[in-house]
């Protein structure tokens, strides 16, 4: 009865919120989850697997499963748990500007191999609340991230047994991502970093996106409950790093806050769910005047049905940092959807915005495959087309230049 009564209001038009960069979004929504926990230690998403992730990824993952060939579980010692997070890829990547009436073709094209990540993660679980985890990974922008969690209100009852009303609850302080929309597992859509840093400079085409960089850290606490199994709220203060992120110190007193609420669930056992969010981060720094009363503002929603799960984010910021220049406005749109062909194997698609107050209006299509043939093992094919609208300050006119991107990514995680 309760089951139903949280569907039937679920419904009626509450649908909210998924994960949030190693993650998957989408593999909550299947869940009708409303914070990862499910799968991953960390409540919003990313890092090393749970109990619950691990059996998804054995059972339910793979296209060709090996039985008995598979023992590697990550447990080192009890309490202690090893993980590791490899990325590479080989891509392909031309960008042309217009040419004619006294212009030059300026196509520039590269075919190179590209290291991601290399990434090494250790869970320590003191007690059954307690939580310390470590990330370190030499390639990466910021290579290391740390926290410990305690969750005071848990089904272990170590603390406060959970219930009905709150099912858990949990502080975490450290350096971490920040809690903010839908965690699309690639940094490069315009609502996390943008464009790629390949494209910085080339001909008017620059790096546009929001300020979550790739591996984006920043130091502080964060607070975050489960009501109902259902809604999820999550609260939190920060240094504010979005203009160097992973900084360990930040001596203005003015710190950011983020917020981020989501309600999810399924409609339909194994059919039909959906979820809905929204975020919030706050930073007033009046000693940087450039960046003072930054905001960010976002609405998210996603929807399975059946074999198809979509994901959509909206954001909008007041007074960004974009490409090393701050940006009184900016505004970006996400829809990603996935249809599910067999076990292991997925197919893609993905359109986003990304507009500024330059004027400049940026949208690009993207057409892949997330293919998962053994444990521990995915690649994924991508085709990306994307174009930029220019006022040109010297002609006055709208100028049109495209990007085309073609990549094939391995990803081993463990």
């Amino acid at each position: 009865m309760k089951k139903y009564t949280l569907s039937l209001c679920l419904s009626l038009g509450f649908f909210l919120l998924t994960s949030q960069i190693e993650a998957l979004p989408r593999f909550a929504l299947l869940r009708g989850d409303a914070n990862c926990m499910g799968c991953h230690i960390n409540p919003t998403g990313g890092q090393l697997r749970g109990p619950g992730g691990i059996a998804f990824e054995i059972n339910d993952l793979p296209m060709w499963r090996r039985g008995d060939s598979i023992k590697y579980t990550g447990q080192i010692a009890p309490g202690v748990r090893l993980g590791g997070d490899f990325r590479s890829q080989v891509l392909y990547f031309a960008q042309k500007g217009p040419f004619g009436q006294g212009r030059t073709d300026t196509t520039q094209s590269i075919l190179a191999f590209h290291a991601m990540s290399l990434a090494f993660e250790l869970d320590v679980q003191a007690t059954n609340t307690l939580h310390g985890f470590m990330r370190y990974d030499p390639l990466g922008i910021i290579p290391s991230e740390g926290w410990a969690m305690l969750h005071f209100v848990h089904s272990s009852g170590e603390i406060f047994q959970s219930g009905n009303v709150v099912t858990n609850a949990y502080v975490k302080v450290g350096s971490f991502l920040p809690a903010f929309g839908i965690r699309f597992d690639d940094h490069t859509a315009y609502v996390k970093g943008g464009n790629a840093s390949l494209s910085t400079g080339r001909d008017g085409f620059p790096s546009d996106g929001f300020f979550w960089t790739p591996g984006y850290r920043d130091i502080g606490a964060e607070i975050g409950a489960l009501f109902f199994d259902h809604l999820g709220i999550v609260a939190g203060i920060f240094n504010g790093s979005e203009i160097s992120p992973g900084i360990t110190f930040n001596p203005t007193n003015n710190k950011a806050l983020c917020f981020r609420a989501n309600y999810a669930g399924e409609i339909i056992e194994d059919m039909l769910a959906g979820e809905i969010g929204v975020s919030s981060y706050m930073h007033s720094n009046d000693e940087n005047v450039a960046n003072a009363n930054l905001s960010l503002s976002g609405v998210h929603a996603s929807l399975r049905v059946g074999p198809v799960t979509i994901l959509n984010e909206y954001d909008f910021g007041i007074n960004i940092p974009v490409g090393g220049v701050t940006m009184s406005k900016a505004h970006a749109l996400c829809s990603e959807s996935a249809v599910h062909i067999g076990k292991g194997l997925d197919l893609l698609f993905r359109y986003e915005t990304f507009k500024d107050d330059s004027s400049e209006v940026k949208s690009r299509i993207m057409i892949g495959a997330q293919w998962f043939p053994l444990r521990f093992l995915e690649i994924r094919p991508e085709f990306r087309i994307a174009s930029v609208t220019a006022p040109d300050p010297t002609k006055h006119i709208m100028n049109a230049l495209t990007e085309t991107t073609m990549l094939v990514q391995t990803h081993v995680f463990f």
